[in-house]
């Protein structure tokens, strides 16, 4: 409450009739961690170890407002405006003013419709149906947006230009859709158009998804296609989750990133340990590019303090094929082509 009177009357300042109505909330992330990253220098090919003071390894660091304003019959305004940072060092991501999410939307009983920067139908299956729930220590997290897949709960999956739907729920059942406009060029007007479709039904232990995204090149007649399907089984104390997906088509090196043909999959679980959970996934990505394979390994274990507050510790293990170098450095130059990287880390996170 003491956040939305903040907002509410910082926004009066500006413009008071205009937000007289309106509902606003301050939230955010901060996530920080301390890790121990091992793996060989790219400059000496030593094996070293480095110590790092990392964040957003639970959860992406944000800060956002979001608002409604109720206009009658059912029809309700949104807007969401969320900028991502790195806690280390204070400084912004990719130089944008919202990095995360930037959009307006209109929500009622059919659904909601939205215009901007959004996320894409890919990055909530792959946070739901993931044992870490996403976190960028999780194999599936690593190898889907290193390798250049889309259908990631990373960056990839925020789509500039895009129209997006989400439908009501109907029983457990939810419908999305995303179209990236692209950004029209005098060389192709199909150029970076991004189309997404995800389908989730979710009811009592049981949790399956598809997602579909295919993404133009730089030559609009190239195309990247990308197909998912996750599921989750509740058994009470232990959560049983996996997930398998592809990537490929005809894109000739024309995507950004290009990408070879691969299939990724995770296995998981999460099992109650009396206040906290402990998390473990393995994944692999089997790829055509030659000599392009990697294995990955996560173990975390996550405990909540309060309601808003989570300590974690985790584990992740990545090891490459001769032509890659996958894995979470921690900012560190510490990833050689063929080479393993390990983290080690613990970590606090706190929502508000």
């Amino acid at each position: 409450m003491q956040k939305k009177l903040i907002a509410l009357a910082v926004a009066g300042l500006v413009a008071a009739p205009a937000f007289a109505q309106s509902n606003v909330t301050i939230y955010g992330v901060a996530d920080a961690y301390f890790g121990l990253v091992n793996g060989k220098q790219t400059v000496s090919g030593k094996g070293d170890t480095a110590a790092v003071v990392g964040g957003g390894l639970l959860s992406g660091n944000r800060l956002g407002f979001k608002g409604s304003e109720d206009l009658g019959n059912g029809l309700k305004a949104e807007f969401v405006l969320e900028q991502g940072f790195n806690i280390d060092d204070g400084t912004g991501l990719s130089g944008r003013a919202f990095h995360r999410q930037a959009y307006v939307a209109l929500n009622s009983s059919m659904g909601k419709l939205g215009l901007g920067r959004q996320y894409a139908p890919g990055y909530a299956a792959t946070a739901a149906y993931e044992a870490t729930g996403g976190a960028i220590i999780a194999p599936q997290s690593i190898l889907s947006a290193q390798s250049g897949m889309t259908i990631t709960p990373n960056s990839p999956a925020r789509w500039d230009n895009s129209v997006a739907y989400s439908s009501p729920n109907f029983g457990g059942l939810t419908v999305n859709a995303t179209w990236g406009v692209g950004s029209e060029n005098a060389v192709d007007e199909k150029s970076g158009r991004r189309l997404g479709l995800g389908v989730n039904y979710a009811n009592g232990p049981i949790g399956v998804a598809y997602v579909y995204h295919q993404a133009n090149g730089t030559n609009g007649n190239d195309k990247q296609r990308e197909h998912y399907l996750g599921g989750s089984y509740d058994f009470g104390m232990f959560q049983l989750v996996g997930s398998f997906q592809t990537v490929g088509g005809d894109t000739n090196g024309a995507t950004t990133p290009a990408v070879a043909d691969a299939k990724l999959w995770e296995l998981g679980g999460v099992v109650k340990v009396g206040a906290g959970n402990v998390h473990v996934a393995y994944g692999m990505l089997n790829s055509d590019m030659n000599k392009g394979d990697a294995k990955s390994f996560a173990l975390a274990y996550t405990q909540g303090l309060s309601k808003r507050t989570t300590a974690y510790a985790g584990v992740n293990r990545t090891s490459n094929d001769d032509a890659v170098a996958y894995g979470l450095t921690g900012g560190n130059n510490l990833g050689q082509l063929g080479e393993a990287q390990t983290i080690y880390a613990v970590g606090v996170r706190h929502t508000f």
